[in-house]
């Protein structure tokens, strides 16, 4: 099932040196507001929740999707991209709905 984006929360990440905001559920691609760029992230085969790819499409072992402001060059380029062990990282922070996100300066305040 897909959901609106603006319904959802997102924790701050950063993944493969970029900024993003990250969230488990899939999202109608159509509802995902100008200037944000969607990705979606693999998790590994064991499912111990470690993500291991980030792709403009997932259908097996999908752990979530990545917004960003933006292009993953790579990714875009060969349509997905490994994460290494150190390539995603976690704020600690709180969930944001989209709107805060947007609202303060995108995702810089995060």
């Amino acid at each position: 099932m897909r959901y609106r984006a603006d319904e959802l929360y997102y924790e701050p990440v950063t993944v493969l040196g970029y900024k993003g905001i990250f969230t488990n559920d899939r999202i109608i691609s159509e509802t995902i507001p100008e200037g944000f760029y969607q990705y979606e992230v693999r998790h590994d085969d064991e499912c111990l929740g470690i993500p291991c790819e980030v792709a403009k499409r997932v259908i097996v072992n999908f752990w979530g999707t990545l917004l960003t402001r933006k292009k993953l060059i790579k990714t875009e380029m060969n349509g997905c991209q490994v994460i290494g062990e150190n390539e995603w990282i976690e704020s600690g922070k709180r969930s944001y709905p989209l709107w805060e996100c947007i609202e303060k300066g995108g995702l810089e305040h995060i």
